[in-house]
């Protein structure tokens, strides 16, 4: 028998496989890129109830996913990565163009930034040690509905108001949590959060209701046991469990979000069948 057919029966399965995956890769990418391209405004019923309703749903999520689930019944992670990401996808379904865009490269930078907090910096620790599958897109999420929020016709016309009662109840967590709690890591981050953050954004109140839903779920994520932070941040900075000066990240990734879209434009990166792209100002 002839050993050389074989040789070539094998090297033609190697050809076709490496084509298949070539072929796969160029659907796959085209279906992202007419789904990231696709002109929408959205659904304004949707947008108005996850705006108003995410924040308790996921609370509740967090609860299916604590430790007390765990001891008294089982563990629920599974069901938490489906209800999650589920949810994020039909939000992700509901918004306009522009916040869908951001939605989708918020999730690999919300990967990114967990494991540089998380696994490399060590600032806080996942129930299982390990990092759940639904969290990067609850960042995106939380971001989305904060977006979300901000745009309600109530919020823009009590911006005035709003901008002032958020001003005074951050600095008086940022205070508070530093004197009650010796929490030196919110005094220093939560700082940077109006000199680094809101300054830089022209104190726009985007940034404060994003912020509101961060401080919600940290509450009750580190109340049902998810994840916990350390006592002490990069082993010097005393910290409470959880700080409130981390919303800064948020608003840190936010910058960095932006320059990923500008990139994502300048680069012709994800460019639209006809070649033309919308004018939009990241």
């Amino acid at each position: 028998m002839n050993v050389n057919i074989f040789k070539n029966i094998d090297s033609y399965s190697k050809l076709v496989y490496a084509y298949t995956k070539i072929l796969w890769a160029g659907i796959m990418y085209q279906a992202v890129n007419n789904f990231y391209n696709k002109p929408t405004d959205g659904n304004i019923k949707t947008q108005h109830f996850f705006a108003i309703y995410f924040a308790p749903f996921t609370v509740f999520f967090l609860a299916l996913d604590s430790q007390y689930m765990v001891d008294h019944y089982f563990d629920a992670r599974p069901l938490v990565n489906i209800l999650i990401i589920t949810s994020f996808f039909i939000l992700l379904n509901a918004v306009n163009s522009r916040l869908r865009k951001l939605m989708i490269v918020f999730v690999p930078l919300g990967l990114f930034g967990e494991i540089i907090f998380s696994l490399v910096l060590g600032l806080y620790e996942y129930r299982l040690a390990r990092i759940p599958v639904y969290v990067p897109f609850g960042h995106a999420a939380v971001y989305a509905c904060g977006y979300l929020l901000h745009a309600r016709l109530w919020a823009q016309n009590n911006d005035v108001i709003m901008k002032k009662i958020f001003f005074v109840s951050f600095s008086g967590l940022f205070i508070g949590a530093g004197w009650f709690f010796n929490d030196i890591f919110s005094l220093i981050f939560g700082f940077l959060f109006f000199y680094r953050g809101l300054r830089r954004k022209n104190w726009n109140t985007l940034y404060y209701y994003v912020a509101f839903y961060v401080i919600t779920l940290e509450f009750a994520g580190t109340y049902f046991e998810v994840w916990q932070w350390r006592e002490l941040a990069l082993g010097f900075i005393p910290t409470a469990n959880p700080p409130v000066g981390a919303v800064f990240f948020y608003i840190g990734a936010d910058s960095v979000l932006l320059r990923i879209m500008r990139f994502v434009d300048k680069k012709q990166i994800l460019t639209p069948l006809n070649g033309i792209r919308p004018e939009e100002k990241w």
